[in-house]
């Protein structure tokens, strides 16, 4: 037998995938809880192999409950909301897999199964998302440490070449000359391996600027 424990704050969902569970020969369900502090009470009281965890519950965010209890069951997030940030910051946290709450009762059902067995359950769309938030991710903390890495003066110039000042406006801001600044202008695309200066100033705005 797989013994569930479900923590959602819905008691009509709830009940609905409580239903569920009972309705499976090997699936026994264990405990039901409304909220973080709830679930955890009931996880000092009885042993369950999978937790069904919601992350918007009323008490605290199911993401800071994470922590506490993975190392006593499998946790799979049950969630409406599938953002890419939060279902990796959850398989970072020690859950084995992220289920919509919208999934099919068949799906919920063999997500439940997966997960007692350690794997991770993940919808094939779902972990695209992931893996691109994740190589987005990395991509913005090389570009950090490749700012790092310039002098003063070419993040000066950095930052106004974000403003979208020409070569001239830099040279006045800052009292040195044209050729100057394009020198720096050149290193700096060199340094952050960006092929133009365009390019260069929408990555600098949507990371909010130089730091």
């Amino acid at each position: 037998m797989i013994r569930i424990g479900i923590c959602d704050d819905h008691p009509v969902f709830r009940a609905g995938v409580a239903g569920l569970v009972r309705d499976e020969a090997d699936l026994e369900l264990v405990f039901e809880a409304g909220g973080a502090e709830a679930l955890l009470l009931a996880l000092e009281a009885a042993t369950v192999d999978v937790v069904l965890l919601d992350l918007d519950l009323p008490d605290r965010h199911g993401l800071s409950v994470l922590p506490s209890i993975v190392d006593r069951c499998r946790v799979l997030i049950l969630s409406a909301l599938d953002d890419a940030r939060s279902v990796r910051v959850a398989l970072e946290g020690g859950a084995v897999g992220f289920v919509r709450k919208d999934a099919p009762p068949g799906a919920l059902l063999q997500a439940m199964r997966d997960a007692s067995k350690g794997q991770t359950v993940l919808a094939p769309g779902l972990a695209v998302r992931v893996a691109g938030a994740m190589r987005s991710e990395s991509a913005d903390r090389e570009l950090s440490r490749r700012i790092d890495a310039l002098t003063e003066r070419q993040r000066q110039v950095l930052a106004l070449l974000a403003e979208g000042r020409s070569n001239r406006e830099i040279a006045k801001a800052l009292f040195v000359s044209e050729g100057t600044v394009k020198n720096h202008v050149t290193q700096i695309l060199q340094t952050l391996d960006v092929h133009d200066r365009t390019r260069l100033a929408l990555l600098i705005a949507r990371r909010g600027g130089v730091p």
